[in-house]
């Protein structure tokens, strides 16, 4: 470890704290105007079939927030009808960071079209991210997302993975993500799966930079490592949820990679998100 990679952590952790220094009141307003969301990517087949059906049922569910995955040829104008219809709201859509690398700004005003807070990087191919230098152009690509996403009233995200979180080339990916990026122009969304998959505590990683984790994306794991529906693995979610590190959280998205009733998940995992954040 380098000594700059050791003074980093050491940062973090005094970061942390004076998180949990906040105290209750922090922790009392953690859960304040929070609904259960869906990452509309747990049912990506549907959506590929029909997305206004796919909406309906969704919001039949209870769910009142939707994170897209992609929009299956639909203009911003078609996808703002269907929200509208069915009383739902689109806080966030995921990009692939080599969509946005060039040149963010087609994606970004389509964005705004449809009424997102935020454009989140949700991915980059692994061949892109094999080096420090690599992670720091993502960095620069992260910049100048949030320089668009700005000049339209947005914000730009970042969804992690677990090898954001794992040493490469001598960094930490994650870590040089938080310290080149400009704080007003990038948040993060914390995929608690992702954070624990990679051996990381989910509570440590929030409390780097709390103002920062402004979305979460709530995925559950069982002893084995496997991802399951909310409530069925061991995460913690109203602990975490309710510490003063996830104080800043203010969209939860339920996700599921690999569902196999991708509607009943989506329903068992609205229970438990829905009792968690009442």
């Amino acid at each position: 470890m380098s000594d700059s990679t050791f003074n980093r952590r050491e940062m973090f952790t005094a970061a942390a704290g004076l998180v949990a220094a906040a105290g209750c009141a922090t922790t009392a307003n953690a859960q304040a105007g929070r609904v259960p969301g869906i990452q509309l990517y747990t049912v990506r087949d549907s959506m590929a079939k029909g997305v206004d059906k796919t909406l309906q049922a969704i919001a039949g569910i209870g769910y009142k927030e939707v994170e897209f995955a992609g929009y299956f040829t639909h203009s911003a104008g078609e996808i703002r009808d269907m929200l509208d219809r069915y009383g739902l709201v689109s806080p966030s859509s995921h990009v692939n960071g080599e969509t946005v690398q060039s040149d963010p700004r087609p994606f970004v005003d389509h964005a705004a079209e449809v009424g997102h807070d935020y454009v989140t990087i949700a991915y980059m191919q692994e061949e892109n991210r094999q080096s420090a230098d690599d992670w720091r152009r993502w960095a620069e690509v992260c910049n100048r997302l949030g320089e668009a996403c700005r000049a339209n009233g947005m914000r730009a995200g970042y969804h992690n993975h677990d090898f954001e979180l794992q040493p490469i080339d001598g960094i930490v990916p994650f870590e040089v993500l938080l310290e080149e990026t400009d704080p007003d122009l990038l948040d993060f969304e914390v995929d608690f799966y992702w954070v624990r998959r990679a051996g990381r505590d989910i509570r440590e990683v929030l409390a780097m930079a709390p103002e920062r984790m402004t979305m979460s994306h709530i995925k559950d794991m069982n002893v084995a490592g496997d991802m399951v529906d909310v409530g069925d693995g061991e995460i913690d979610f109203a602990g975490i949820l309710a510490d003063p590190a996830a104080a800043s959280i203010k969209h939860c998205f339920m996700e599921h990679d690999v569902p196999e009733d991708p509607f009943r998940t989506a329903a068992a995992s609205y229970r438990v998100l829905d009792s968690i954040l009442d």
